[in-house]
């Protein structure tokens, strides 16, 4: 007879495809190409394809590199039920068990009580990905308003000193996210209102995420992936592209990643759906 605290082939299994899972999910939020995630956590490509295939064994200092490299907590790339605090195990067992639409009503709450909710002045926040519009439609909404206009990338890199590859590349993604709040919180502090355009991997950085929603009015600017990608090209960046024959893959896989995330926004609008000054008409009476 099977030893009660031994645990089978089968159960080992299911817990390799779901940190597998967890691994693909983790990575597609924070737009990370496994080429990149190789870099930042020293796991080669093809040990990240079998860890991501489910066809891996993941040691605990593995995931505690690829979990640091991804600036989260070890605990999200662990199998639901792995909780060590008793009352957070409880929960997640009652949460499995609920619908789901009961669960997005728990998770929108629980986003609403975020410290600061009630001092969101002004500002409003744009989310989502690369080409979504941030910048342009940003810039002309601030001008509308008679407000200033951030983008909290362009705020990070004036006050690192150099480009954010240069920071990711000799810092890592934990002094990104770190310049990011910093960046944030001061521009809440001095502003009552502004317009702040926000860089699309928020939502991998829970924390920061949480500060967003609390001290400011966000607005998820969606678009057609094959727009993302033609805005991008279009204003001469073609790292999306370069090298990488799967590029629309991968631009859909991390829209479907943080699509729940970028959901919580206040607001949503469809940039693909009108022109130019139609979704700026629009976007101004959301603001207002």
């Amino acid at each position: 007879m099977q030893d009660a605290t031994s645990t089978s082939p089968s159960a080992t299994f299911e817990g390799s495809l779901e940190i597998a899972s967890r691994i693909r999910a983790a990575r597609a939020r924070a737009g990370f190409t496994r080429k990149q995630l190789s870099a930042a956590s020293k796991a080669s490509e093809r040990y990240l394809a079998h860890l991501e295939a489910g066809t891996g064994n993941p040691s605990v200092e593995m995931l505690m590199a690829i979990a640091d490299a991804l600036g989260i907590a070890i605990a999200e790339l662990l199998p639901l039920g792995g909780e060590r605090d008793p009352l957070v195990a409880e929960a997640a067992q009652l949460l499995r068990r609920t619908d789901p639409e009961k669960v997005k009503e728990f998770v929108a709450t629980l986003g609403d009580q975020s410290p600061g909710a009630a001092g969101k002045g002004r500002r409003i926040a744009l989310i989502g990905l690369r080409g979504a519009g941030k910048s342009s439609l940003g810039k002309a909404l601030a001008d509308l308003m008679n407000v200033p206009f951030f983008e909290i990338s362009k705020e990070v890199e004036r006050r690192y000193g150099g480009s954010i590859g240069v920071l990711l590349e000799i810092n890592g993604p934990a002094a990104l996210h770190r310049y990011e709040a910093e960046v944030l919180a001061d521009i809440c502090r001095q502003h009552h209102s502004a317009v702040i355009a926000v860089p699309g991997a928020i939502v991998s950085n829970g924390k920061l995420f949480e500060q967003l929603l609390g001290s400011t009015r966000t607005v998820w600017l969606q678009a057609a992936p094959e727009d993302h990608m033609k805005r991008v090209v279009a204003q001469g960046d073609l790292r999306p592209i370069s090298g990488n024959r799967t590029a629309m893959n991968d631009l859909k896989t991390i829209l479907a990643a943080r699509e729940a995330d970028y959901a919580r926004a206040d607001a949503t609008l469809d940039t693909s759906e009108e022109n130019f000054e139609r979704t700026l008409a629009r976007l101004q009476e959301i603001a207002s």
